[in-house]
């Protein structure tokens, strides 16, 4: 069981890592500096950041074990 948080956080910070790096930049430009420095609009886009980790994960870890590539 182990093994299995192991990837699992593994598998989520690197989805979530890569989500932030492709998307911040574009989100950041959008809404401009001073829009992008209040509550609502980084609140909003963090929750979108663990969705597509959480789902990413989910999504990564459950084709590994229909695979037959890592067994829990």
């Amino acid at each position: 069981m182990n093994s299995f948080y192991f990837l699992a956080c593994l598998f989520f910070t690197v989805i979530s890592a890569a989500f932030y790096f492709a998307t911040h930049p574009h989100f950041k430009n959008i809404y401009g500096k001073k829009e992008w420095n209040t509550w609502t609009r980084r609140v909003f886009y963090w929750q979108g950041t663990l969705a597509v980790g959480s789902l990413g994960t989910f999504a990564v870890l459950y084709f590994l074990r229909t695979a037959a590539v890592v067994s829990f």
